[in-house]
């Protein structure tokens, strides 16, 4: 098989052109290991259903096609959020809803919420106090030199009050 009836049999299967192809490689490249994974659990279902299908013989050509049938539903699935008008069937939003959740994720530590962990004795302090976020936003930027923002320090204390670290 050469290039040209490649490329036309896998436009012919997959009704994507080459620039959309490439489009969605390179989307794929750009996310997160979540959305990958993703992909590759559909791309063997894919597989399975284009192969038990019959219609396709070579197997090489079934993973390509099964890989971009894949990208272009996960890729579906997340110009769903962006769209004013989701009316779809309950699955298909369960399924935007765990692929959105997918891309959020990001494993991260910040440096200032390490430093607010060291000093959540003192915050805990204050708190109890009757301190508000701004003041004690205030207090860490004179006091300990970390420029924290009154929101940061608001995130930390609900995150305290979850944890049962402090009564309020």
């Amino acid at each position: 098989m050469d290039i040209d009836e490649l490329e036309k049999r896998i436009i012919q299967i997959t009704l994507l052109s080459r620039d959309d192809r490439n489009k969605s490689i390179h989307w794929l490249a750009k996310q997160n290991s979540l959305i990958v994974y993703e992909v590759f659990k559909l791309k063997k279902n894919h597989f399975h259903r284009l192969k038990a299908d019959g219609a396709i013989s070579d197997l090489i050509l079934i993973e390509l096609i099964a890989f971009l049938f894949a990208v272009k539903e996960v890729i579906e699935s997340t110009e769903i959020l962006n769209r004013k008008n989701r009316s779809k069937d309950l699955a298909s939003l369960r399924k935007v809803a765990r692929n959105q959740a997918k891309q959020c994720r990001k494993a991260r530590k910040t440096p200032k919420r390490d430093k607010l962990l060291f000093m959540q004795n003192n915050i805990i302090a204050w708190i109890e106090e009757g301190l508000s976020d701004r003041k004690i936003a205030e207090l860490i930027s004179t006091r300990k030199h970390i420029d924290v923002s009154h929101t940061e320090i608001s995130r930390f204390h609900r995150e305290l009050r979850e944890n049962g670290h402090v009564d309020q």
